[in-house]
């Protein structure tokens, strides 16, 4: 089996890492995993998290990556990039994303499209994955007025954005590439985080430089999505256009009413740290506390986490209700009670603790929790739970599954945990700038197979 190597730009905690051995086991006979070259982010608190979880603890480098060169690159010559550029220059709440290109945060994104486009043929990599918020596809889009004169090119970069600077580089390379916007919901998982994903890669390059004639042979087909269906979503680009975007259907999406339930990815016992899932009282008891997102162990949904989770109400992801979900009732009609057993959600919904919605799907009311339990029925959820939702591969079974279960994590493979000197407001924060593995995998498989057949 060929061993592909990677780099991991913006590792964070190692997401694209994981993403990629889950692809590997899906789509390669022998399941090998992908060797690490080398993984770069800035921060220290990444740094202690991913050594924690690989075994070679010289890989992570805290170089920035504006500063990483040619040589370097073209030396490692490795056969993935993964990426997960900054993506607050892209966000809804950037004032002005028509300027994101002269963001200092865009630089280091531009340094690697600029290492692209000179490096030595043979060392450019064979497939290239990138993640970020849904927008970036629409970076540097302002069109020009007829009373403007002809600008230089310096004012033509910025007016390209860094999407379009990226698309040229992958173009003029010679990769073919695919957009995708997708969310966990798609994969089956009850979490909420839209991103835009391109898979770039270099037809016949892995095949030039293993010069394995048996690698296509390594593959394994699994369920519909064949090589032939992927090969469909490279269409030849036309850089005077904006993308194709391809979404859910594009990679089998799961249907939302098969989403499993919030319960099946929660810690089995919490009661460590209870304490500091709590929400303080200065904050239920304010009257933003109606913004916040409630759910429960039967919901089949969860929001966006966000790094400021906990910091704000509104828009950093689901606190958890772990109280009664039925109305106490001392009505002894059997025929009732056991209705209302058989559907837990619905009898939630129609409790008379508190209307269960979105924020943005009810109507502001002063005294909507006045009934609630906060010190005892409210919390929020752990960085493990969260982590669960974000596909990574706990390696403490959640609530009601043991380690033999079937559905368990398969620990002959790597798994994911914090140490334990990070806190939870460090796990919250770390999380909330990482990416679904199970999203990125599904995105990876794609890439993997077609470099394979290709």
């Amino acid at each position: 089996m060929v061993d592909l190597t990677y780099l991991e730009f913006y590792s964070g905690i190692g997401g694209w890492g994981y993403a990629l051995e889950l692809a590997l086991r899906n789509v390669a006979s022998s399941s090998p995993e992908p060797k690490l070259l080398g993984a770069f982010d800035h921060s220290d608190l990444c740094k202690v998290v991913f050594n924690h979880n690989h075994h070679n603890k010289n890989l992570f480098r805290q170089t920035p990556i504006e500063k990483i060169t040619q040589k370097q690159l073209e030396t490692l010559s490795a056969h993935i990039w993964c990426m997960s550029p900054p993506c607050q220059p892209h966000t809804r709440q950037h004032s002005n994303q028509q300027c994101e290109i002269d963001d200092p945060r865009s630089k280091s994104f531009l340094h690697l499209c600029d290492m692209i486009g000179s490096m030595e043929e043979s060392t450019l990599p064979c497939l290239i994955l990138l993640e970020n918020v849904i927008g970036f596809e629409l970076s540097g889009t302002e069109t020009q007025t007829s009373e403007e004169s002809e600008p230089d090119q310096k004012q033509q970069q910025k007016r390209r954005g860094s999407f379009q600077t990226w698309r040229e580089v992958l173009s003029k390379r010679g990769y073919r590439n695919a957009h995708f916007h997708l969310d966990p919901t798609d994969v089956g998982i009850p979490n909420a985080r839209p991103r835009h994903y391109t898979v770039a890669f270099r037809p016949g390059s892995l095949h030039s430089k293993v010069k394995d004639a048996t690698i296509s042979a390594q593959l394994k087909y699994a369920g519909s999505m064949m090589p032939t269906k992927f090969d469909n979503l490279f269409a030849e680009e036309n850089l005077e256009k904006p993308p194709t975007i391809h979404g859910p259907e594009s990679i089998g999406g799961t249907p939302t009413t098969a989403l499993p339930c919030i319960g099946d990815y929660l810690d089995a016992d919490c009661k460590l740290e209870s304490s500091l899932l709590r929400i303080p009282e200065k904050v239920w008891s304010s009257s933003s506390a109606w913004c916040f997102d409630v759910i429960t162990p039967v919901h089949h949904r969860s929001a966006c986490f966000t790094h400021s989770y906990a910091k704000f109400v509104r828009g950093t992801g689901s606190i958890l209700y772990t109280g009664p979900l039925e109305t106490e009732s001392n009505d002894s009609n059997e025929v009732v009670k056991t209705n209302r057993k058989r559907d837990r959600a619905t009898a939630f919904l129609t409790s008379t603790i508190f209307n269960l919605e979105a924020p943005d799907g009810r109507s502001f009311d002063a005294d909507w929790s006045k009934d609630i339990d906060w010190e005892n029925d409210m919390r929020y959820l752990s960085g493990t739970e969260i982590a669960r939702l974000m596909g990574f591969p706990v390696s403490e079974p959640a609530a009601g599954k043991s380690a033999s279960s079937d559905d368990a994590i398969d620990k002959s493979f790597r798994t994911f945990n914090f140490p334990s000197t990070t806190t939870v407001k460090q796990q919250w924060k770390l999380l909330g700038n990482s990416l679904n593995v199970e999203v990125a995998g599904k995105v990876a498989e794609i890439g993997i197979t077609l470099l394979f057949m290709q």
